[in-house]
């Protein structure tokens, strides 16, 4: 398995998520799939989307952490 970096992988769900919004309209106006499977689906998608935004966030609050940790204090 390839090594897709977070950023890389937050800006992919974010075009999907867009993506989805676009033509899940038409795909329940043609009656290719119900609302509720629309909802449900964006649903799970803006959630692997916050999920990995947490584990970014995270991350960067780790090497915050860890910068001031290994920097020592003047006074």
């Amino acid at each position: 398995m390839a090594d897709v970096p977070l950023n890389r992988q937050i800006a992919c769900v974010k075009r999907e998520v867009s993506m989805r919004r676009r033509v899940y309209p038409r795909w329940v106006e043609n009656g290719k799939m119900t609302q509720r499977e629309s909802d449900r689906q964006l649903e799970a998608m803006e959630a692997v989307q916050a999920t990995l935004q947490a584990l970014q966030d995270a991350a960067a609050l780790m090497v915050e952490k860890e910068r001031k940790a290994s920097t020592p204090e003047l006074f």
